[in-house]
């Protein structure tokens, strides 16, 4: 049997997904000090000796206190001598500061992916992770769900045989994943930027947009301003219909309001954060089936 361990953030989704794995759900009694600090205490550790213990968590929103409380879950569980401890974490925080940009800047997701491994993760389910690479810093128990397949069999209610686009090149792996899972045509956009002015422009690398449903896929949308340009610009180019498709909708600000009024006409989203924004232009998409099924299918058979 797995226990599971909830985060927090992420509560109702564990639970969703519990049932789906046929697993044992601890409570976590949670406290804040005075201070600030953090406590967090597993019901019932002492059953999890020689066990499989799944922890799940998403680090958005309070990143720096997801990070800390699911350290602590794993340090928790780790002290009770589990058989393994597979981590299950939608959105890793951080995971955009891959690499040095500028001089004297940290690698942000080598310290997160490392500290999980570290304190006693041992194999990491995440969801479309902004660049797969970066897995390598927690090591090669890794796997990087892909639910852009998902997320366009969803916006299939809302379209005709759409054109599959991805915001820019590194897009193109889950835009692909998804337009050969159903059979559509993709293309990915380019970006211009005007030396003179610094507006940014977009355009289709090779499709004729003009009259077509479009779905622009992307794994984060953050204040909404890339996928606000690039609407306005394949409307303007003729484009029928635009649903927006992404991983994970943080939708800070006023990024609705941003992507609304450049004529989208939906956004899905995966159920991957400890948030929801309600607003007629959202749909949320649940996930659990396809972790239960990359559980049950690849990764216990694995270790079992």
């Amino acid at each position: 049997m797995i226990h599971l361990i909830p985060g927090q953030n992420y509560i109702e989704q564990s639970e969703k997904l519990a049932k789906l794995l046929n697993a044992k759900e601890h409570n976590v009694y949670y406290k804040v000090f005075p201070d600030g600090e953090l406590y967090a205490r597993i019901t019932d550790s002492s059953s999890l000796e020689n066990q499989i213990v799944l922890i799940v968590n998403t680090m958005y929103p309070r990143q720096n206190d997801s990070l800390i409380e699911t350290l602590m879950l794993i340090n928790a569980a780790k002290l009770s001598n589990p058989k393994h401890i597979i981590l299950y974490i939608p959105y890793i925080a951080y995971a955009r500061q891959d690499r040095v940009f500028l001089e004297g800047e940290p690698v942000s997701i080598d310290i997160v992916l490392k500290s999980l491994r570290m304190i006693g993760g041992e194999y990491l389910l995440t969801i479309d992770i902004h660049n797969p690479d970066s897995l390598k810093f927690f090591g090669d128990k890794t796997y990087n769900i892909l639910v852009s397949d998902k997320l366009v069999e969803h916006a299939l209610n809302y379209t005709e045989n759409p054109i599959l686009i991805a915001p820019d090149e590194g897009a193109l792996n889950r835009v692909k994943y998804a337009a050969e899972k159903h059979e559509l045509e993709y293309d990915h956009l380019i970006k211009h930027r005007d030396r003179v002015t610094g507006k940014i422009t977009f355009e289709p690398k090779e499709v004729n947009v003009r009259n077509k449903d479009l779905i622009i896929i992307d794994d984060i949308i953050s204040t909404g301003g890339t996928i606000a340009k690039a609407s306005k610009t394949l409307l303007k180019r003729g484009a029928r219909k635009i649903i927006v498709a992404a991983s994970h909708g943080l939708l800070i600000n006023n990024a609705i309001e941003k992507i609304k009024s450049a004529g989208v006409l939906k956004i899905l989203l995966a159920d991957t954060l400890g948030v929801k924004r309600k607003d007629p232009l959202i749909e949320y998409i649940d996930i659990n089936e396809i972790i239960s099924s990359t559980l049950k299918e690849e990764l216990l058979k694995e270790i079992e």
